[in-house]
C-alpha cells in the first residue's frame, strides 16, 4: 500500500514535510524531521521560520518530485549526505559521492590539533584523501603552506578535485598513489591520515547504511584493521622529516594499545588525542632523531 505522501496532491510544503517525517519514521529514520529540515534549507533555499509561519506555503510540482524522490532515497537508506551530495566538515561544505567516505565530525579533531601548533607547517602529506577534506582544510586555514594528498581510487580523486575547484584552492596537488606499494622519496613536516581501520569481520557488521553505500577500501583493510599503521610506521623514516608530526586516526579506544605500540619507540614522541566522546581517536607522533 503507497503512502500518503506518493498520492498526495498538495503542494503545500508543511504538508509534505509532515507526511514524509512520518514515511522515513516508518522505515526507521530517527532523525527525519531534522534531515527533512536541512534539505528543503539546501535544495530549495527556503527559510524554515517563515514556512512555518506560513502553513499554506506553496512549492512548484517540480520541488514537489524532487522532494519526493529524496524521501524514497532515504528510505532506502542512501546516507543524507549523498543525496544531496554535500558534506559539512571544519565549517566548511565539502561535495561527496559514494566514491568516497562521508567526512565524520571525529575527524575533525586532527584539524585542531594542527591548528594549535601555530605554525605554518612548510609541506603537508595527506594519505587516503578521499573527497580531499583534510587536505583542503589544511590550505583554507593555513595551516600548511602545501599539501600532497594521495589516493588509490581515481574517482575518490576526481571528488577532491571538485572539492579544490569549488574552494578555489592552489598549493594542493592530489596523485593516485598506493601508500602500501609506494617508495617515498621526500620528507614532510606533517602528515594526515584517516586510513581504513574497520577489520574484515567487523565491516560486515556494519549497518547497511553504511556497508552499502560507501567505499569498501576507505572503510577496511580487509584484515585486522592493522595494515595502514604498520605500513606508514615503516614508512615515516624516510617521509617524517626531524621535528615533524603525524597526525592518524584511529577507530575504537581498544585499538589504541596495539597502535600505540607500533610506534613506540626512541625515535618518536607518542601523545593521544580524545575527541569529544572522551575517546581516543588521534595519534600524535613527532619525530625527535
Amino acid at each position: 500500500m503507497k503512502n500518503k505522501l506518493f498520492e498526495t496532491n498538495t503542494l503545500k510544503i508543511n504538508d509534505l514535510m509532515l507526511l514524509g517525517e512520518k514515511y522515513l519514521l516508518d522505515h526507521n529514520i530517527t532523525n527525519s524531521k531534522k534531515e527533512i529540515e536541512w534539505f528543503i534549507a539546501d535544495q530549495f533555499q527556503l527559510n524554515m521560520l517563515d514556512m512555518k509561519l506560513n502553513k499554506n506555503y506553496l512549492i512548484s510540482q517540480l520541488d514537489k518530485n524532487h522532494f519526493i524522490d529524496f524521501i524514497h532515497q532515504r528510505s532506502n537508506g542512501k546516507p543524507f549526505q549523498y543525496i544531496i551530495n554535500k558534506c559539512s566538515f571544519y565549517g566548511y561544505d565539502f561535495y561527496v559521492n559514494s566514491e568516497t567516505l562521508i567526512p565524520r565530525p571525529e575527524t575533525e579533531l586532527i584539524i585542531e590539533i594542527a591548528q594549535k601548533k601555530e605554525t605554518i607547517f612548510h609541506k603537508c602529506l595527506d594519505i587516503g584523501t578521499g573527497s580531499g577534506n583534510l587536505a583542503l582544510t589544511l590550505r583554507l586555514n593555513n595551516i600548511a603552506e602545501s599539501v600532497h594528498a594521495i589516493d588509490i581510487s581515481k574517482k575518490a580523486l576526481s571528488v577532491a578535485k571538485k572539492n579544490q575547484k569549488n574552494h578555489k584552492i592552489d598549493s594542493v596537488l592530489f596523485k593516485k598513489i598506493d601508500v602500501l606499494k609506494f617508495k617515498f622519496d621526500y620528507k614532510y613536516d606533517l602528515i594526515v591520515s584517516n586510513p581504513p581501520y574497520i577489520t574484515k569481520k567487523d565491516y560486515y557488521n556494519l549497518p547497511d547504511e553504511i556497508k552499502k553505500h560507501e567505499p569498501a577500501i576507505a572503510l577496511t583493510d580487509f584484515d585486522e584493521g592493522l595494515i595502514f599503521y604498520k605500513k606508514i610506521h615503516k614508512h615515516l623514516p624516510y617521509f617524517l622529516k626531524k621535528n615533524g608530526i603525524l597526525l592518524i586516526e584511529i577507530g575504537l579506544t581498544h585499538t589504541k594499545k596495539t597502535i600505540d605500540s607500533i610506534f613506540r619507540n626512541s625515535a618518536y614522541q607518542l601523545l593521544w588525542h580524545k575527541d569529544l566522546n572522551g575517546d581516543y581517536r588521534v595519534l600524535e607522533v613527532k619525530k625527535i632523531v
